[in-house]
């Protein structure tokens, strides 16, 4: 039972930390490519 628990602590881990990080990488990384465009025209 208690392996049963780590597993799904590790997966719930997992699935915040992916679910926090994944909007705030996309929104930087579309102003980079933003400023990139600008600063080639």
């Amino acid at each position: 039972m208690e392996d049963l628990i780590l597993y799904h602590r590790l997966q719930f881990a997992f699935t915040i930390s992916f679910h926090y990080l994944f909007p705030q990488l996309t929104m930087g990384l579309s102003a980079l490519i933003v400023w990139f465009k600008w600063r080639y025209i």
